[in-house]
C-alpha cells in the first residue's frame, strides 16, 4: 500500500503546480500576457505529464499485480505469439502492442507500453477538460481506477480513449469521435458501449427525473436483461457471458450507495448552491461557454447511467467493469463543478466530502476486499 500512496502524493504535487499555471493566466499586465501565457502553458505541459511518471513506474515494475496479469502472461500472451488469437479477436491493436512488447525482449514490456497507451490518452484528456488536475488525479487514485487499470488493462485502454474523445463530442465532432471510439474497440471490444454516448449530451432532463429513472430500472430488470440478451446475441459480441461463469446474479452494494451517494451529491451542487462562470477555466481548457452545457450534460447523464448500471448490477455479468467504463466521467465532472461554487467556503466544505467520500471508498473497495488483487504490491 505505501507503494500507491507514495506515487499518488509525488504525482499529487506535480499535477497541483500544473493547475496552479494553467489557471494563473490573469495575474500580469496585458502587455505581457501573451508571453505569459506562453511560459505558463510550458510549464503546466511539463508539470502535468510529470505527474503521471509515477503512474507508470508503478504500472512497469509490477510484477503478477492485478487479476488479469497471471492471465495475460500465463496463456493470452503465448497463445497470441502461437498463432491462437481467440481471446484477443477484433482487437488488433493490442495484438500489435503484444508483438511489439515481445519483439523489445521481455513480456514485462507489454505491461509498460499497455500503461503507456492507457496513460497517454488520459492525461490527455486532463490537459484538455479537466478544471483541476489535482482533484482529477485524486479521483483517478481513489476512485479505484488506477487500481482497477492494473486488472482490466484492455478495457482501460479503450475507456481512456473515450475520455480524450470527450472534447469531441462537446465540439460535436462526430466522425473523429467514431474514428478514436474504432481504436477503442481494436483495443478491447466493449468500447461498443460508447457509441451511443455520443449523443448523451444531447439529452436533457429534470435532475430529479434521472434520479427516478434509478428504482424505475430495477423494477425493469427482467425485461431489461432479456434485451440486452437479445442484443449481444445479435451482435455476437459477450453473448456467451449471460448464463455462464460471470453472471452471478450479485448486486454490487458497494457500488449502488457510493455511486447514489456522488449522483445526489451532484444534484445538490447543480440546484441548491451558487454558481459563477469559470472564465479561468474556459482559457486554460478546451471547455468553452459554448460548449459547457454539453460537457456537463453529458458527464451528469455519464453518473446516472452509472448508478443505473450499479443498481442493475445483479441482472449483468461481470457488472464491475461495466460500472467503472461509465464511472470514468467523474474524473472530470466534480472538478468542474467544484470550480463553479461561487462561494469559497461551500466549495472547501465539498472539496471535504468529495475526498472523504473517496477515501472510503478506496479503503473499502482496494484496502478491505482488494478488488481486481492489486495487493500486495510486488516488483519485477
Amino acid at each position: 500500500m505505501i507503494v500507491y500512496l507514495m506515487m499518488f502524493f509525488l504525482s499529487e504535487i506535480a499535477a497541483l503546480i500544473s493547475t496552479h499555471f494553467s489557471l494563473g493566466q490573469n495575474s500580469v499586465n496585458l502587455i505581457y500576457q501573451k508571453k505569459y501565457l506562453d511560459v505558463n502553458g510550458l510549464l503546466a505541459r511539463f508539470f502535468l505529464w510529470l505527474s503521471v511518471i509515477p503512474f507508470l513506474f508503478v504500472a512497469a515494475a509490477r510484477y503478477r499485480v492485478g487479476t488479469d496479469y497471471s492471465v495475460y502472461l500465463d496463456m493470452q500472451i503465448p497463445q497470441l505469439l502461437k498463432g491462437i488469437d481467440y481471446k484477443l479477436e477484433y482487437e488488433y491493436l493490442y495484438q500489435y502492442l503484444i508483438k511489439i512488447g515481445v519483439s523489445l525482449g521481455n513480456t514485462q514490456w507489454v505491461f509498460i507500453l499497455t500503461h503507456v497507451v492507457l496513460l497517454f490518452f488520459l492525461w490527455e484528456s486532463l490537459k484538455n477538460l479537466s478544471a483541476d488536475r489535482g482533484m482529477s488525479i485524486f479521483i483517478f487514485m481513489f476512485g479505484a481506477f488506477y487500481n482497477m487499470s492494473l486488472n482490466i488493462m484492455r478495457q482501460f485502454i479503450a475507456m481512456a480513449i473515450f475520455m480524450y474523445a470527450i472534447k469531441y463530442i462537446i465540439n460535436r465532432k462526430i466522425f473523429i469521435y467514431f474514428a478514436l471510439i474504432i481504436v477503442a474497440f481494436m483495443f478491447h471490444k466493449s468500447a461498443m458501449v460508447f457509441i451511443p454516448l455520443y449523443w448523451l449530451s444531447r439529452i436533457k432532463i429534470n435532475d430529479f427525473v434521472g434520479l427516478a429513472l434509478i428504482p424505475s430500472s430495477v423494477v425493469l430488470s427482467e425485461i431489461i436483461r432479456r434485451l440486452l440478451v437479445k442484443i449481444t446475441n445479435f451482435l455476437g459480441i459477450y453473448s456467451n457471458y449471460f448464463n455462464g461463469q460471470f453472471d452471478s446474479a450479485d448486486r454490487q452494494w458497494d457500488f449502488i450507495i457510493f455511486n447514489l451517494i456522488l449522483l445526489l451529491l451532484m444534484i445538490f451542487i447543480r440546484n441548491f448552491v451558487p454558481r459563477n462562470e469559470p472564465e479561468k477555466l474556459y482559457q486554460a481548457t478546451n471547455i468553452t461557454k459554448t460548449n459547457s452545457v454539453d460537457f456537463e450534460t453529458l458527464l451528469f447523464n455519464l453518473q446516472i447511467v452509472a448508478t443505473i448500471v450499479s443498481a442493475l448490477s445483479s441482472i449483468i455479468p461481470n457488472s464491475t467493469r461495466i460500472i467503472f467504463m461509465f464511472s470514468i466521467g467523474q474524473i472530470l465532472y466534480f472538478p468542474y463543478l467544484l470550480k463553479k461554487v461561487k462561494n469559497k467556503n461551500y466549495r472547501l466544505v465539498f472539496t471535504l466530502i468529495i475526498i472523504l467520500v473517496y477515501v472510503t471508498v478506496f479503503i473499502r473497495l482496494i484496502v478491505i476486499k482488494n478488488i481486481g488483487d492489486t495487493l500486495p504490491y510486488t516488483f519485477f
